[in-house]
């Protein structure tokens, strides 16, 4: 699975898995369950146990075309910056 995305649940997204809405299919709310922040998809393939590679991002894709995921560029988010100076960001030592 693509390793440069995650999925985090969409205002929508958490509507629908609290709502227990019945036209939200039981299958989406599962996996809108195990999304609770920045989630890779091959964390969401591995706890669907029973879902193949291809099942599993065809149930993504569903998702995000209905608004309840969005996907998260992992590289434009997550990269570190290391020319800062750490003090900064620690408590003072008073």
């Amino acid at each position: 699975m693509a390793s440069g995305k995650f999925y985090v649940r969409t205002p929508e997204g958490k509507a629908a898995l609290h709502g227990q809405d019945p036209r939200v299919p039981v299958e989406y709310r599962r996996l809108l369950g195990l999304v609770e922040r920045e989630t890779h998809p091959e964390a969401l393939r591995r706890r669907l146990g029973r879902f193949s590679e291809d099942d599993t991002r065809a149930l993504l894709d569903e998702l995000v075309d209905r608004g309840l995921l969005q996907v998260v560029d992992a590289n434009a988010r997550n990269t570190i910056d290391y020319s800062g100076n750490l003090a900064d960001f620690l408590p003072s030592q008073r």
